[in-house]
């Protein structure tokens, strides 16, 4: 039987500080609004304060749902679950506030020497009830390693800022400027592209829904820069193949297919692709037909 607490319980704790991933959940006000399901990994992002209050290091992504909507609203709920061992689920339900990088509050909770790359915000949430459950349907993982690309691809575009910020005319990639907000009013910025804040400033401004999401990380002065990475992470090794659209090639069929061997070859080459990017478009539109209601 499911037990509610007013707060998080000090015999919980332990096992929570064990998951090596948890879930976060939030949504928009609007009945039309889209509800949001994050999973959240890598070791030492989430921390607990004290019993009625946790926060966690929010690394950057494709989207700014979770931050969208605590701006608007402040509910979330942060889901935990028993993946080895005995079963178990806890929720920590909460209201949730958003420190970005670069201002005071996100440095004292996120120390430049203990800020991993990516890292765009810390999310604080205060919470006023706690659920553990017996979560019996969910199934048993083995837990392997961290992943290393979310870190990585982070990293890399991290070392443009540094660069940039450093000497912006010593830039040999291609600068966009983009629109800005600096209080009420809409200026522009340059970046460099692919660079950390050019990645905010394109993608991270605005939810799905259009609820404003970052708004002073892509224009501090701060520049951000990580000094941890996490010892053991990795990712899977290939199985020797590529995804083509949707399928499985191996790669030497596609080192023997892209190192052609005479020009006749490569006519060929030329023709197949062609006729297989028609193929898949007409296949794309046929399907997206169907699909609509």
């Amino acid at each position: 039987m499911g037990k509610f607490y007013d707060c998080v319980p000090e015999e919980l704790v332990p096992w929570i500080k064990r998951q090596q991933m948890f879930f976060v959940a939030t949504a928009p006000l609007s009945a039309s609004g889209h509800v949001n399901l994050s999973p959240k990994g890598l070791r030492r992002t989430l921390h607990i304060l004290d019993k009625t209050r946790v926060w966690y290091e929010d690394l950057s992504g494709s989207g700014i749902e979770t931050i969208s909507h605590l701006r608007e609203n402040g509910r979330i709920t942060i889901m935990f679950c028993a993946f080895e061992g005995a079963a178990r689920i806890v929720r920590l339900f909460g209201t949730g506030k958003v420190y970005e990088f670069g201002t005071p509050e996100y440095f004292e909770l996120v120390p430049p020497e203990q800020r991993l790359s990516g890292s765009r915000a810390a999310i604080v949430v205060d919470v006023h009830k706690a659920n553990s459950s017996c979560g019996y349907a969910v199934p048993l993982y083995t837990f392997k390693q961290d992943r290393s690309t979310l870190l990585k691809w982070s990293d890399k575009m991290e070392k443009l800022d540094e660069k940039f910020a450093k000497d912006m005319d010593s830039m040999d990639g291609p600068i966009e400027e983009l629109p800005v907000r600096l209080g009420d009013e809409t200026s522009r910025r340059v970046y460099p592209e692919r660079s950390m804040k050019w990645w905010w400033a394109k993608t991270n401004l605005h939810s799905i829904d259009g609820l404003p999401g970052l708004h002073s990380a892509h224009i501090t002065d701060a520049v951000p820069r990580a000094t941890v990475h996490l010892e053991g992470a990795g990712e899977p090794p290939s199985d020797g193949t590529v995804v083509v659209l949707g399928n499985r090639i191996p790669k030497e069929l596609m080192r023997a297919l892209l190192v052609p061997a005479s020009r006749e070859e490569v006519v060929r080459l030329v023709l197949a692709v062609t006729l297989g990017v028609t193929v898949a478009a007409v296949y794309v539109q046929v399907v997206g037909l169907r699909g609509r209601c």
